[in-house]
């Protein structure tokens, strides 16, 4: 392989890449633990670094754009549980706290069939007499807006039963993003703004948080008594934080979404 004109054998590529990988990752370790005991020394809030995100990405922009002002003819209320990836990430951040604190809050409740679930919502528009185009909203890192849908042996759906053609996606996420404003539309915490948090919002602009979609999707009191508990490190809070603010840093850089675990 050629490098600045420098014929390099692959073998060696390999391994420059693997070392540039690794040290990446040290780099980004080191930087973590650094920016806590830099916090901790200058005495700053958990609560008060996050990149804060106050507008779409380039990709959310140009669905939006595209697709927006189409009718909307249905709308369903997906949950699924917690993928096994963001379990083992959130038990490594944490140092298997999560899994404690699950375990305890089964007891607690006395329901051991318990399992945080992820929510979105699936808009069906109406591109033409014949056509439809489907689009998923949710929030992981940030909102993401994405025409990337799946439908797993494990997601559960409920039609929300709109009214057809009465709305818009653009007139549904304006109308939330008015009421909530930027900072819990568009960002993502742990315990208060998290993608059930969002969708609990956009279900209220639709005036269908009702009961029994309430049953069906919002589990919040998991994460309110994981707060109240505080049995989550600062360090493992700040990791968390970490992550989501580069992650939010890139996509807000290069225009598009790069974290969809789900």
């Amino acid at each position: 392989m050629l490098l600045f004109g420098i014929d390099i054998p692959f073998f060696y590529i390999k391994w420059i890449i693997i070392v540039i990988f690794l040290f990446s990752i040290i780099a980004f370790f080191l930087w973590i633990v650094c920016g806590y005991y830099i916090y901790k020394w200058f005495k700053v809030s958990i609560n008060n670094y996050n990149f804060y995100l106050n507008d779409y990405n380039t990709e959310c922009k140009d669905l939006l754009k595209k697709y927006g002002n189409y009718p909307i003819k249905r709308i369903y209320l997906v949950r699924h549980p917690l993928t096994k990836f963001m379990e083992r990430v959130l038990n490594l951040v944490t140092f298997n706290k999560f899994q404690q604190e699950l375990d305890n809050y089964k007891e607690r409740k006395k329901d051991k069939s318990f399992y945080p679930y992820h929510t979105m919502l699936y808009f069906e528009l109406k591109i033409s007499k014949n056509k439809s185009k489907f689009l998923v909203v949710d929030k992981n890192n940030c909102l993401r807006i994405s025409d990337k849908l799946k439908l797993l042996p494990n997601y559960e759906l409920r039609d929300l039963h709109i009214k057809k053609n009465k709305h818009t996606l653009n007139n549904i996420l304006e109308s939330t993003r008015k009421r909530i404003g930027n900072n819990k539309f568009f960002n993502w915490e742990i315990y208060r703004n998290n993608c059930q948090i969002l969708i609990m919002e956009v279900l209220k602009t639709l005036n269908k948080f009702n009961k029994s979609n309430k049953k069906f999707m919002y589990q919040n009191t998991f994460a309110n008594e994981l707060e109240k508990l505080g049995n989550f490190s600062e360090f493992s809070l700040h990791t968390i934080r970490s992550l989501t603010n580069t992650m939010n840093l890139l996509e807000n850089i290069i225009g598009f979404t790069l974290w969809q675990p789900v």
